[in-house]
C-alpha cells in the first residue's frame, strides 16, 4: 500500500512540475536622455485582468520582468508601462507631508492612466522591449 501510495505522489508531482507556466521571459531595456537609466523599476501594468509585473534595471537599463518569482516574466497580454525609482541602498530623506519623493522620469512615465508606453507579450515570441524616454 505504501508503495502505490509513493508512486502516484511521484506521478503528481511530475505532472505539476511539468505544467506549463502562465508567464513568458520579459527583458528589455530603459533609455533616459540617450543614457542607461539604472536602478528603475519598470512596472507592466495589465491592461485588462491580470497580474502586474515588475523588474528593476541594472547599470546598462537592462532589466528582467517577475511577476509570481524571480525572473519568471509576465503573462502573455497588452500592457501599460510605468517607471519609477528605485531605492536600492539609501532613500533620499522623505519629503514634506503632500509632495513626493523626486522622480527623474516626466510625471506622466510613473502613472498607468496617462504612461505613453506599450508592451504586447506573446508567447513563442522574443519579449524583449525598449523604451526610450526623454525629459
Amino acid at each position: 500500500m505504501r508503495l502505490v501510495a509513493y508512486v502516484i505522489g511521484a506521478v503528481l508531482f511530475a505532472l505539476i512540475g511539468c505544467a506549463k507556466s502562465d508567464t513568458v521571459p520579459v527583458t528589455g531595456t530603459v533609455v533616459l536622455n540617450g543614457q542607461p537609466a539604472e536602478n528603475a523599476e519598470v512596472m507592466f501594468n495589465p491592461k485588462g485582468a491580470g497580474r502586474m509585473a515588475t523588474g528593476y534595471t541594472d547599470a546598462s537599463g537592462r532589466f528582467k520582468l517577475s511577476t509570481a518569482k524571480p525572473n519568471d516574466g509576465a503573462a502573455p497580454g497588452e500592457y501599460v508601462v510605468t517607471l519609477g525609482e528605485h531605492y536600492t541602498d539609501k532613500a533620499p530623506p522623505l519629503p514634506p507631508l503632500g509632495q513626493s519623493l523626486p522622480m527623474r522620469f516626466p510625471q506622466q512615465y510613473g502613472d498607468p492612466a496617462k504612461s505613453p508606453l506599450t508592451a504586447n507579450i506573446e508567447r513563442g515570441k522574443t519579449n524583449d522591449f525598449k523604451f526610450d524616454v526623454k525629459k
